[in-house]
């Protein structure tokens, strides 16, 4: 196994000077820091890791809630369906959590641009699997393997900090996150266009994603050079591991607790929000053939929102109030906007209340981040930053479950659990956490929510 992973690394090291292979690794890292790299192509990885996931969100609740129904034979109002529905969308997290660990490992011994190609032809595959998926089993393992894909996204932010200096590494990650919630932004209504010029056929979709994967795999085939040259001997802490030594940090562990709950309440929504417009014992009687589209909608106003005031209210109100006063009020305001979201008729008053929950969302958000990053220890960034990402995986895992086995009872029981949970951050940002001084903080790192 050793050496088909040497054979494989040394295939895809590939490093032109002046015409010719280079012979020796330290005048190629010489070389390396000297000029600039090309990240394009890491941006638009990191891209299709959400876009992948946000895409298939109108196709897996809609068309999967009816595969469920002909495996299972049940009804449509059956529990046992809407746990099949959740676990459809949660078996991407579910493989993303599982092997994000492993592929950053991987890109520590064996070096990132392997295993950079390796998942993005993999994607390849999970998705023209998922365009004839139409069954539950190709469409669970067609999931299943996009998840393994897109856990690539840790090795993407490696690379970065590979060829960047510490002075601009925050904004070229930052570029890495604005990329992530740009596929959020993108994907619902993507993803609803695309089965609607395919009549509800999952084969658009798929063959639509496929084709931007294997652009991507040139991408990173022709201007990403391996940029791990000295290549990790040590074993990398486990997922448990990393939540022990951050639990140990002063503060830390309760703003971890806080990221993961906010991240939990709000899967509620992203995994029954389409069923909610079309379900026939609820206010909104909006015609099936036009629920994709409307959800789409509302959902890509979420997501523009949520961009326009990180890049904009961000700058405006943090200095002001301060990242743990932001997370206090947004918290707070947050809670009644998603408890009332599903009694919001569209297209008004729907959009007022799809503006506020961009807004508390796009400014609870980033100031969650910095407040993490200011607690996190200068040796314990890198490794937090990927705890965050894991916990966000781990609650999208659980999500979809519960919400969905919580929407068969009642369609708006989702969204009254999901402000319950967030009354617990909330509580947690006014009773527990203490303003740390600037002074005693380093330097922010930006994070992905």
């Amino acid at each position: 196994m050793n050496s088909f992973w040497n054979s494989l690394r040394k295939n895809c090291e590939v490093k032109v000077a002046s015409g010719t292979l280079t012979g020796s690794v330290e005048a190629t890292n010489s070389q390396e820091k000297k000029s600039k790299p090309n990240l394009f192509p890491l941006v638009f990885t990191v891209f299709l890791d959400l876009l992948g996931f946000a895409m298939f969100i109108p196709d897996l609740q809609l068309r999967g809630k009816q595969l469920a129904i002909g495996f299972l034979g049940l009804p449509e109002g059956a529990i046992q369906v809407g746990l099949m529905v959740g676990l459809g969308q949660s078996v991407y997290s579910i493989a993303q959590l599982l092997t994000g660990t492993w592929l950053g490992r991987l890109s520590d011994t064996n070096g990132r641009r392997i295993v950079l190609l390796i998942s993005s032809a993999l994607s390849v595959v999970a998705y023209l699997l998922y365009a004839q998926a139409h069954n539950v089993f190709l469409l669970y393992l067609s999931r299943a393997l996009s998840g393994v894909a897109a856990a690539n996204l840790g090795v993407a932010f490696a690379y970065v900090a590979d060829v960047t200096e510490p002075e601009e590494r925050s904004s070229k990650l930052g570029m890495l996150g604005a990329a992530f919630g740009l596929g959020f932004v993108i994907g619902p209504a993507l993803g609803a266009g695309l089965l609607s010029i395919g009549h509800d056929s999952p084969a658009m979709l798929g063959y639509f994603a496929a084709g931007l994967s294997l652009i991507n795999l040139g991408l990173i085939y022709k201007f990403v050079p391996e940029s791990n040259f000295n290549r990790l001997i040590s074993e990398r802490t486990s997922l448990v591991q990393n939540i022990s030594g951050a639990v140990a940090v002063k503060g830390l562990g309760i703003l971890l607790l806080m990221f993961f709950m906010m991240n939990l309440a709000f899967t509620n929504l992203e995994t029954t929000f389409f069923q909610l417009l079309e379900a026939k014992n609820w206010i909104f009687h909006i015609p099936s053939d036009k629920v994709k589209q409307v959800g789409a909608v509302i959902l890509t106003v979420v997501g523009i929102t949520g961009v326009i005031t990180q890049g904009g209210l961000v700058r405006l109100i943090v200095p002001k109030l301060g990242e743990l006063k932001t997370v206090r009020f947004f918290y707070c305001l947050f809670i009644p906007v998603f408890l009332s979201f599903p009694y919001f008729h569209f297209y008004w008053p729907g959009l007022l209340g799809t503006i506020m929950l961009g807004v508390t969302n796009g400014l609870a958000g980033p100031s969650m981040n910095a407040l993490v990053s200011q607690r996190a220890p200068k040796n314990m960034q890198g490794s937090i930053m990927g705890l965050t990402q894991s916990l966000g995986s781990l609650a999208r895992v659980i999500g979809p479950l519960l919400a969905n086995f919580l929407f068969q009872i009642r369609p708006s029981y989702p969204y009254l659990y999901g402000a319950a949970l967030a009354c617990i951050p909330a509580v947690l940002s006014w009773v527990i956490l203490k303003p740390v001084p600037r002074e005693q903080t380093d330097p922010l790192i930006v994070g992905v929510h």
